[in-house]
């Protein structure tokens, strides 16, 4: 975690000095905040921009889309300026239960990030862009575990053709949470179906939103922590619009769990929804090397070589 830099002011010198410093950090604070703050109507206008970039959408020259679940009062500046300065084309979905306006909606809030992801792959099944960023929207992320807590970074280092090559890639490399595994479907605790926790209860959602029968369900699951990841076309065309609309189906539907629980399930079976196995655990070192060229060398003195689109999954 980062640690915050003290802020100390000078010595004071007079109360009019104190006076006069709060009113121009007041000021710039006023000033800096300005963009995100909504006007009279209600509009928030970097969503305005927002949508306005969403709508040049065209999948025959928009190589990469960036999708994401928003509150309307976090900030979204970053996901304008990333943008802007990269050719990439937002999708963010509102997850408020009045929709925000200019964002777009999703089919149901309930899960909020995951069931806005699948609203997209849904929504933009037939013209899906080359790549697609599923990210969280706040740009502060401690899940970033490579280039500080920020998301621009990771997007903007991260290679396509280990995309390409994969299919799917998890942004974050380090393996705690998640790994080797954190969910065994067949032995949930006594705790958990005391409480009817969903953990008590996941083979059987294992199997409604993969579409497979019980002996198909791992027994183990494992997987590099968050709902953050890269996924080329190919990859998620391999699976029919349908299976998409079974998933959020279940989403909007269970009753076995509330919207979190919803979140949490997604979030342990991204990698198997599209095309990973259900122990997803690559080296750290050799998933920094694949998805951000840092291949060494190490400290032991080798040398990784990243995955090249060439080579067979």
């Amino acid at each position: 975690m980062l640690q915050r830099r003290q802020f100390r002011w000078p010595k004071r010198r007079t109360a009019a000095f104190g006076i006069l410093a709060l009113l121009v950090v007041s000021s710039l604070s006023w000033y800096l905040g300005r963009g995100n703050s909504p006007r009279s109507n209600g509009i928030n206008p970097v969503h305005e921009q927002i949508a306005r970039y969403t709508d040049t959408y065209n999948n025959a020259t928009n190589e990469i889309g960036l999708v994401l679940a928003a509150r309307k009062h976090e900030d979204l500046n970053w996901v304008l300026e990333y943008s802007r300065d990269h050719g990439t084309i937002p999708f963010v979905y509102t997850t408020d239960a009045k929709p925000a306006p200019h964002l777009l909606t999703p089919r149901t809030i309930r899960g909020r990030e995951a069931t806005a992801y699948l609203s997209f792959v849904i929504d933009y099944y037939d013209r899906l862009p080359s790549y697609t960023f599923f990210v969280h929207s706040d740009h502060d992320q401690w899940h970033n575990d490579l280039f500080g807590p920020h998301t621009g970074p990771i997007l903007r280092n991260l290679r396509l053709e280990a995309v390409d090559a994969r299919g799917y890639l998890n942004l974050r490399c380090e393996h705690d949470p998640g790994c080797p595994t954190s969910v065994q479907p067949w032995s949930p605790s006594n705790l958990d179906r005391k409480n009817h926790d969903i953990r008590a209860y996941f083979a059987e959602v294992y199997q409604v939103l993969l579409d497979v029968p019980a002996d198909q369900v791992p027994e183990q699951i494992g997987n590099v922590c968050c709902a953050q990841f890269a996924v080329s076309r190919a990859r998620i065309l391999q699976r029919p619009r349908s299976d998409y609309e079974r998933m959020l189906r279940w989403a909007d539907e269970t009753k076995l769990t509330d919207s979190f629980g919803v979140g949490w399930v997604f979030e342990k079976i991204w990698h198997i929804i599209f095309g990973m196995e259900a122990i997803y655990c690559p080296r750290y070192e050799q998933c920094r090397c694949d998805a951000y060229g840092w291949c060494g060398p190490l400290i032991s003195g080798e040398t990784l070589t990243a995955v090249r689109a060439n080579q067979t999954l």
